[in-house]
């Protein structure tokens, strides 16, 4: 007596579905966009080479592998993420589909968030066997990453929400980058400065307040990401009453 093939339960069509829909985003967010945080690491490693080669001391050359991850990765997301919401041509078809457009969005973030955190576990155990590590134990290493990752993706999303412009969340992220680098020492030193400060790890170390840095840095950047996701729900029941 021969076994009876196995039905296809509901769950199986919908999970082939839920594949293909994960592939298209996948495919609109682009090879260049899941690929530009590992392309950070490939920057980051670069210059630690470079360094090394030129007879620099050890602990500098660690510290810019540091702020590889610290600093390049989250840029990159953060960079990457504005694509996401960029204006999409097929909107009203995505407002006719079943499928919410804010899930499809999500889905597209995700991919690049996925993308970021993939590098970035991956440099870190790379650092970590290597004995380039220089960050603090695996308990809280995750946060050395994720905190300025999610601060810096939320602000670009935000931005690029209410602005509805890449250039302008682009220009935003860059500068905020760019400007916390110049004054990184000044806002360290500074009680009011040193909660904000994406690249204190990279910077300074993991002095008192360091967790705190972290959870102030992962709290807005989650806060943001909420905001983004309530002004994009309402301007899409705003489109549908019209």
């Amino acid at each position: 007596m021969t076994a009876s093939p196995r039905p296809n339960g509901p769950a199986s069509p919908r999970r082939r579905v839920n594949a293909a829909l994960w592939r298209h985003e996948i495919g609109r967010v682009g090879w260049v966009g899941w690929s530009a945080p590992f392309a950070a690491v490939v920057v980051a490693v670069a210059f630690a080479t470079l360094a090394n080669a030129s007879g620099t001391p050890r602990p500098y050359v660690a510290g810019v592998l540091l702020t590889g991850l610290e600093a390049f990765v989250p840029l990159a997301v953060g960079l990457v993420a504005v694509t996401a919401i960029a204006r999409d041509v097929g909107r009203e078809l995505h407002l006719a589909l079943p499928r919410s457009y804010l899930a499809t969005l999500g889905r597209r973030v995700a991919v690049v968030a996925g993308s970021g955190a993939v590098a970035s576990i991956t440099f870190w155990v790379a650092l970590l066997g290597t004995g380039w590590w220089s960050g603090p134990g695996p308990a809280t290493a995750t946060l050395v990453w994720l905190a300025p990752t999610l601060a810096l993706a939320g602000l670009a999303l935000l931005v690029a929400t209410l602005g509805r412009s890449v250039v302008i969340a682009t220009t935003t992220v860059a500068a905020l980058w760019v400007g916390q680098q110049i004054y990184a020492a000044s806002m360290a030193a500074s009680a009011w400065g040193r909660p904000f400060l994406l690249f204190l790890t990279s910077r300074v170390g993991t002095p008192d307040g360091w967790l705190t840095n972290r959870i102030v840095l992962s709290l807005a950047g989650l806060a943001m990401v909420a905001a983004t996701a309530g002004l994009i729900h309402r301007r899409l029941l705003d489109e549908e009453e019209r």
